[in-house]
C-alpha cells in the first residue's frame, strides 16, 4: 500500500490508493486531560507510541494553535500527522505502508537535499497507534519526498495509478502557482520533444505569502478581539459569522478586501521574479487551499488562469502519481 500525505502549514491533505481521503488542520496538543467526561469521540484523539495528542479541529477546539518552523529544518511534528493519517487510510492490524509520499514548500526542497532528512528519520520505522480503541503497529517501509505545487502538476497528467491522462501531452507545458496557508509554490515545466522538464529558473517559493494573511487582515480590522484560528473556522464552518454577546458579526465583506489585497500581494511578486516568462505559459493553473477564494482577483491580472481540478487534494494526488510510474 502506498499513502501520500501533503502536510502543509495550514492543513493536512492525506489521500491512499484507493482514494480515500483526510484533510484537517495542522495543529496538534498533547493530551494531559483527565478525562473527566470520558474519552472523547470527537476526531482526532490519537494515542502514539504511548503519547496521547488532540489533532486538527479538536486540538483548535482545545485552544492550541498552529505553529511553524521559521528555519528550514524538519518539522518535528511531521511523525505525529503521519501516523494518524496512517492509522486512519490503512485497514489491517498491522499495516505495511510500502511507500510514504510526503511534500516540502519548494524552497525547503532545495534547501533540504530533496528531504533527505525526512526519508531517513522515517523509512523502516514502526509507530503504535490507538484511536477508538483500535490498537495498530505501523510499519513504513520506504518514503519519497517531492516538491509541493510539483505535485499539482502531476496530477494533471496522470492518474493515480500512473496512468497517462487523455490530453496530458497539451499540459505538459505549464506554470502552477500553489496557493498554500503560508506560502505559495509556483513551479513551471517545458515540453522538450514531448517530455517534461523543470525549469529551476522560473521555480520558487514565496515565504509568508499564503492565505493565513487573510485572517490577519480581517483581525486587525475588527473591534472585538478575536484569534485568526477564530476568524478562520467563522470563514470556513460559520458562513463567515463570528458569535459575540452582542450578536453576530458578519466578516465576509473584510474577507473579500482581504483575498484583493493578498492576491495583488501574489501577484506583483511573481510578475518581479518572472517578468516576461510569465507570459509564455499558454496553461497557468491555480491549486493549493487558496485557490478558488483567489482565482476571480488572480484572473484579472493572468486572463488564462484556471482552477485545477481537485485543487485541494493536488499535491497529494500527484505525488501517488509521480511514485506510480517509476
Amino acid at each position: 500500500m502506498k499513502i501520500s500525505i501533503d502536510i502543509g502549514n495550514g492543513y493536512v491533505k492525506a489521500i491512499n490508493e484507493n482514494e480515500e481521503k483526510l484533510h484537517f488542520p495542522t495543529v496538534l496538543k498533547q493530551n494531559n486531560d483527565k478525562n473527566i467526561l470520558g474519552f472523547t469521540q470527537n476526531d482526532y484523539s490519537i494515542n502514539i507510541n504511548g503519547t496521547g495528542f488532540y489533532v486538527g479541529d479538536l486540538a483548535l477546539a482545545k485552544r492550541a494553535s498552529r505553529q511553524w518552523q521559521s528555519n528550514k529544518t524538519v518539522n518535528t511534528d511531521t511523525e505525529i500527522y503521519v501516523s494518524l493519517c496512517s492509522h486512519l487510510l490503512t485497514q489491517d492490524e498491522a499495516p505495511e505502508i510500502d511507500t510514504l509520499c510526503l511534500g516540502l514548500p519548494y524552497s525547503y526542497y532545495i534547501e533540504l537535499d530533496g528531504g533527505e532528512l525526512l526519508k531517513k528519520e522515517l523509512s523502516g520505522k514502526t509507530i503504535k497507534t490507538i484511536y477508538k480503541d483500535q490498537e495498530k503497529n505501523i510499519k513504513i517501509n520506504k518514503v519519497s519526498v517531492y516538491p509541493q505545487g510539483v505535485g499539482s502538476y502531476f496530477s494533471n497528467l496522470y492518474h493515480i495509478s500512473g496512468q497517462p491522462k487523455d490530453g496530458a501531452e497539451k499540459l505538459i507545458k505549464s506554470l502552477f502557482l500553489d496557493i498554500g496557508y503560508r506560502t505559495v509554490d509556483v513551479v513551471a515545466f517545458e515540453s522538450i520533444n514531448n517530455n517534461f522538464e523543470l525549469i529551476q529558473e522560473n521555480s520558487f517559493s514565496l515565504e509568508e505569502f499564503g492565505m493565513f494573511q487573510v485572517a490577519n487582515y480581517i483581525k486587525d480590522r475588527l473591534d472585538i478581539e478575536f484569534s485568526s484560528n477564530e476568524i478562520e473556522y467563522a470563514l470556513q464552518n460559520n458562513n463567515s459569522i463570528l458569535e459575540t454577546m452582542y450578536g453576530e458579526h458578519d466578516i465576509s465583506k473584510l474577507a473579500q478586501e482581504g483575498y484583493i489585497e493578498l492576491a495583488k500581494k501574489i501577484t506583483t511578486e511573481i510578475n518581479v521574479k518572472l517578468s516576461g516568462e510569465i507570459q509564455k505559459y499558454k496553461n497557468i493553473f491555480l491549486s493549493g487551499g487558496g485557490a478558488m477564494n483567489l482565482h476571480s482577483q488572480i484572473k484579472k491580472t493572468y486572463p488564462n488562469i484556471q482552477v485545477q481540478e481537485d485543487f485541494v487534494f493536488g499535491n497529494a494526488r500527484g505525488y501517488l502519481a509521480l511514485e506510480n510510474t517509476k
